[in-house]
């Protein structure tokens, strides 16, 4: 079963007084790319949410969103880092001597840089919450992956039905086609009749016409459709990851589409033709949300 790249997953956690509410978003896109947003508690570990991510998915654009709640952060003791401050002070005193700007620091100025607060834990506390968050992480992936599974197979009814209407076109394109090369002949006979007088050099007349019927036959474009049509069926049922070999099926299969139209010399073909576009425009727009 295909899954979509779209989906949403939530989470809360909470141990010992630490919680953490924790939010997965994902949208469609070419490859994979993580973004991460962490409280201050779990800043450092930013590379585990990361690797925990990828493992679990291949494509998307894929957005991690994880809150303290403040009763956990009250928990959380801090420390200053001196070195950082006194940094920071001499360079934003430097800065107003050259600007001629007025020196007016306090330690009023300084306090909503948060940078300068680090947590003061025990690493046993630290790996205390990496555990608890990733706990929650896991639990929001498989309520995403949910949701991609539920709209993957959406996708997949939607797909199965054009798919059908496509295989649907094909024959009645076949048909007529079979029609219109076995009157072909008879119309070109009673046509010459009209225009030129004396007997008509059968052999002559035959060649023309098998030579028009070359030109305009497409039993090597709808063999190849079909067999398109079963090989994105096949992919269909194979599983997830399939995105991009559908798209390339997708692709072979507007190729062949475009050739019959550019033979056609029915109308009615024609028609049907413009269809079969409009089908394949719509499974491309849905494909490009597969995973």
């Amino acid at each position: 079963m295909i899954a979509s790249l779209t989906g949403f997953g939530r989470a809360e956690v909470s141990a010992e007084g630490i919680s953490y509410s924790v939010e997965i978003r994902a949208v469609n896109n070419r490859f994979l790319e993580v973004s991460v947003r962490l409280p201050r508690s779990l800043a450092p570990f930013e590379q585990e949410f990361q690797k925990r991510i990828r493992q679990r998915a291949r494509r998307g654009k894929i957005s991690l969103f994880i809150q303290e709640t403040r009763e956990s952060q009250r928990l959380s003791r801090l420390s200053f880092d001196p070195e950082g401050v006194q940094r920071l002070v001499e360079g934003l005193r430097s800065l107003a001597e050259e600007s001629g700007l007025k020196d007016d620091l306090s330690l009023s100025n300084l306090i909503p840089i948060l940078d300068l607060l680090l947590p003061d834990e025990k690493d046993e506390v630290r790996q205390q919450r990496l555990a608890l968050a990733l706990q929650g992480l896991d639990a929001a992936l498989d309520e995403l992956e949910r949701m991609r599974a539920e709209e993957g197979a959406n996708l997949e009814e939607d797909f199965r039905r054009r798919l059908a209407t496509l295989a649907g076109l094909v024959d009645r394109i076949e048909n007529k086609s079979a029609e219109h090369r076995d009157s072909l002949l008879e119309k070109m006979r009673e046509r010459i009749g009209r225009y030129v007088p004396g007997e008509v050099d059968e052999g002559r007349l035959e060649q023309e016409v098998a030579y028009l019927v070359d030109k305009l036959d497409i039993t090597e474009e709808t063999v190849r459709l079909r067999s398109h049509l079963d090989l994105f069926t096949a992919a269909l049922e194979s599983g997830d990851d399939v995105g991009k070999r559908l798209n390339f099926i997708l692709q072979e299969m507007n190729r062949e589409v475009n050739t019959i139209g550019s033979k056609s010399a029915s109308g009615e073909v024609s028609a049907w033709v413009v269809q079969a576009k409009e089908e394949l425009e719509k499974i491309r727009e849905q494909v490009q949300n597969v995973a």
